[in-house]
């Protein structure tokens, strides 16, 4: 199957990097050759998504979280990503899919760890939801159904959850509901 890459893939190396990064990291992770990436990086940076530092022959980028729209660039990467993984992993898919019948406008939902990047090599699938849930008995069922072992982290809200989580969780990640207030709590 041909992954579909949009100019927001582009993006997503440098997201949650913390520094900046240098156009070869930035290839490399996506798997691209430096003269696609470098048009891609220059045109966020003329549009002010991303900063450009250059040091002699070493130009690095990093988001520019001080743009007034990073937030909702940010959404467009993370949906793109979402719905790439859900045409690419049938349980992923699946998952979603269920997910989007069961939970509220309240909850946030993501998917994190090793299932994030492949749910057929990943053990068990972990799941974060925040606020209260009631369908417990029907997460047994999709994990009999499926053969796979859900992990669930149900938590009140995003910031109860501890630091290591956290870095964890920004590490690996699939965003199923509550973008917006994900992503700020992320960066």
């Amino acid at each position: 199957m041909v992954k579909i890459v949009t100019k927001w893939a582009y993006l997503e190396p440098l997201l949650y990097a913390g520094e900046a990064l240098h156009l070869e990291e930035v290839s490399k992770k996506l798997k691209k050759n430096h003269s696609a990436v470098r048009k891609y990086l220059n045109y966020f940076e003329g549009q002010g998504i991303l900063n450009k530092k250059i040091k002699g022959r070493l130009t690095t980028y990093n988001i520019n979280l001080s743009h007034p729209l990073i937030i909702d660039y940010i959404v467009l990467v993370e949906k793109e990503k979402l719905v790439n993984k859900c045409r690419t992993d049938l349980i992923i898919n699946e998952l979603v899919g269920f997910l989007h019948s069961l939970i509220n406008e309240n909850n946030k939902a993501l998917i994190f760890g090793s299932s994030a990047i492949d749910s057929k090599k990943a053990n068990d699938i972990d799941l974060l939801i925040t606020g209260k849930i009631n369908f417990e008995k029907d997460l047994k069922l999709f994990e009999k159904k499926f053969n796979i072992k859900i992990h669930l982290i149900n938590t009140s809200s995003l910031e109860s959850i501890n630091e290591s989580l956290r870095k964890e969780i920004t590490g690996k990640h699939l965003i199923i509901q509550g973008s917006e207030e994900i992503i700020k709590w992320l960066i």
